[in-house]
């Protein structure tokens, strides 16, 4: 498989694999519970911790779509609670947690942990800053905790590659937030103002903005042979069926 072909396949699976912790109601709680500033307040300081207590705008920057005088403001709130340092390794041990559960009893996980290993270290870090405090938080060494780790690491890869691709663009980030697939959902969930313009216009430029991130998160798997690209989507995406029935089946029983 070529490098363009498996950098596309990561956003559906990888990429929603590691979304589901971000978004799980149990991490903002257990955040919370460890003494962080309560919802977004401890996105910004857990998520976004990995950076370190740089200046603000260095976070808002990185978050890059995110409304950037209310993200500014949860930076600001979370910081207050916590140090960023802090609010990262507190993340990062959710993440694992997380990881643990709804990869629990996937036989794949191992050999994905290895795969997304290799490409999460030689992966050149520019345009990701994120990307690159996830990269250096501690690890497990294996098992399903350490695969989760290490695609939530890979979904902060392909962030970084696609916010290079959109300012390339020269698209406003609410513009390119408008025409994507969530639209309207997620410009809301970013802290962005009503009332939204169409942007229907911006389709064809919006498709081309996607491919022009697989062009930059290609490179990322020159690390693995044709094989192993292989091995790794379809593992991906084995992991992300699997974390999705496990999330099912909690959710039945409770």
């Amino acid at each position: 498989m070529d490098t363009i072909t498996v950098a596309r396949s990561m956003r559906g699976s990888i990429g929603m694999l590691a979304m589901s912790w971000l978004m799980a109601p149990s991490t903002v709680e257990k955040a919370e519970a460890a003494g962080m500033a309560p919802g977004t307040g401890a996105y910004a300081t857990g998520r976004m911790g990995v950076l370190g207590d740089c200046p603000v705008d260095n976070v808002v920057a990185a978050a890059y779509f995110w409304e950037p005088t209310g993200f500014a403001a949860h930076v600001e709130a979370g910081r207050a609670a916590m140090a960023p340092k802090q609010g990262a390794a507190i993340w990062n041990q959710i993440c694992q947690e997380h990881g643990a559960r709804v990869l629990d009893g996937f036989e794949g996980a191992q050999r994905l942990g290895e795969l997304c290993e290799r490409v999460v270290d030689a992966a050149a870090p520019h345009g990701a800053p994120t990307f690159v405090g996830w990269r250096d938080q501690d690890r497990p060494e294996s098992g399903p905790a350490h695969a989760f780790l290490m695609a939530q690491t890979m979904r902060e890869l392909r962030f970084g590659r696609h916010c290079v691709a959109v300012q390339a663009a020269g698209m406003h980030p609410l513009d390119a937030i408008l025409s994507g697939p969530a639209g309207e959902w997620n410009a809301e969930f970013f802290g962005w103002p009503k009332p939204y313009r169409d942007t229907s216009e911006l389709a064809e430029a919006r498709e081309a903005i996607e491919a022009a991130t697989d062009q930059l998160h290609g490179p990322d798997f020159e690390v693995l042979t044709d094989d192993e690209r292989a091995e790794l989507r379809n593992l991906a995406k084995a992991a992300r069926g699997h974390a999705t029935e496990i999330d099912k089946a909690a959710a039945a029983d409770s």
